[in-house]
């Protein structure tokens, strides 16, 4: 094996380990955002005749909340657990919104795929402390 290939095959072998670790991230921020995506949208499907006026907040956050509960089950067992997080109306201006957010709060220390420990160098490859998602609609 040659000088260079010795130099270079850490630096491949890095990138390579560092793409695949950023994937699965990505993935799983990416399968959280559409169970916080699908609880919005079930939300929005509250008969609304079948409230009064001031009872179709509630029930549009407890629809959102039990779909957003259903969907959390469907995550991988391993990291499902230490999501936090749900679903809540809120006014912005004049509308009535529903907002469902979900947040994996420890992630740097506790990720969902092992990062590297180099000492006084740091963790490869950084990871973000917290991966958080949010949807919101107006009803």
């Amino acid at each position: 094996m040659t000088v260079e290939a010795m130099f270079l095959l850490p630096v491949v072998l890095g990138v390579l380990y560092a793409a695949a670790v950023y994937g699965i991230t990505f993935f799983a921020k990416y399968q959280i955002q559409d169970v916080v995506d699908r609880a919005v949208a079930s939300g929005l499907y509250v008969d609304r005749s079948a409230f009064a006026a001031a009872d179709i907040s509630a029930a549009v956050e407890a629809r959102a909340n039990d779909t957003l509960q259903g969907l959390k089950n469907n995550l991988p067992e391993s990291w499902r657990g230490r999501l936090e997080g749900g679903c809540e109306p809120d006014v912005i201006g004049d509308i009535d919104v529903i907002l469902c957010s979900l947040t994996y709060p420890n992630f740097k220390t506790n990720p969902i795929t092992p990062s590297l420990n180099f000492g006084w160098l740091g963790t490869f490859p950084p990871l973000p402390d917290a991966l958080s998602v949010e949807a919101r609609a107006a009803f």
